[in-house]
């Protein structure tokens, strides 16, 4: 390999190949889906189908709740759970550890790009929608506020399930099962549970951060007992970071046999 970083000769390679994958076009679809429903809401205001303001509080209760219930999570899931695994279905893992660039690099490398690909779609999609939404209150600095504080929480959501999946997809195959199992189970119960149970999921501390949406009465923060934003931003990126590094430790150390039945 070159004189250049490995991470970053990694990284680039990786970014390039994931922007022409087949994958990665689905989840374009999927991400610009709130975009369009609230180009409709848009339309229907103004046609006067619903009343006015409706786009402003559909994009505070339903393009949040699709984000960071659905989009984010998901996203993560297969980007993160694909970056050992990929290789692994593929039969291409041994050519990435057998070259002489440590294993640690290749994973960090790999990350580094399906983080930034599952990031430009997640913000892409925050931007197209938030100006559907708020196309009156371009020139309103509050309003430019409150999408930086979704997409900064996004991006540390981002952050944290993709580095749990990534540790998962190097610990075992089947990882995408036990991700669903994850998302859909474990973070959308236990976070509606009262006290402190709801702290040992990932969503309280992404909707800690989150503003009340107008009323206060969605699902979102339904039974939540927010904690402090600072706490809430240092707690993400703590679990971010063992997440990541948990999964180094797995990849430099497990012995990956690449057959049908792995």
């Amino acid at each position: 390999m070159s004189s250049e970083s490995p991470i970053r000769v990694i990284f680039a390679a990786f970014l390039r190949s994931g922007l022409r994958a087949r994958r990665t076009r689905l989840f374009i679809l999927l991400g610009l889906l709130p975009a369009l429903l609230m180009i409709a809401v848009r339309l229907l205001e103004g046609g006067g189908a619903v009343e006015a303001g409706a786009s402003g509080q559909f994009f505070s209760h339903l393009m949040l709740s699709l984000y960071f219930q659905l989009l984010i999570p998901v996203l993560a899931l297969f980007f993160g759970s694909g970056v050992v695994n990929e290789e692994l279905d593929n039969k291409t893992l041994v050519y990435l550890t057998t070259v002489p660039v440590r294993r640690r690099d290749v994973l960090l490398g790999k990350y580094l790009a399906a983080f930034l690909l599952a990031a430009l779609l997640v913000v892409a999609g925050f931007l197209l929608s938030f100006l559907a939404s708020a196309i009156e209150r371009l020139g309103d600095a509050d309003a430019w506020g409150e999408l930086g504080l979704f997409v900064g929480t996004a991006l540390l959501a981002l952050l944290c399930y993709s580095a749990l999946f990534t540790a998962v997809g190097a610990f075992m195959k089947k990882s995408i099962l036990l991700g669903l199992f994850f998302v859909f189970g474990w973070e959308s119960v236990v976070q509606y549970f009262p006290g402190v149970t709801q702290k040992f999921t990932i969503v309280h501390w992404i909707k800690s951060l989150l503003p009340v949406p107008p009323g206060g009465n969605s699902f979102l923060v339904f039974q939540l007992q927010p904690s402090p934003p600072l706490q809430s931003v240092l707690t993400l990126l703590v679990l971010g970071g063992l997440f990541l590094a948990l999964a180094i430790l797995i990849f430099e150390r497990k012995e990956y046999i690449l057959s049908d039945n792995v």
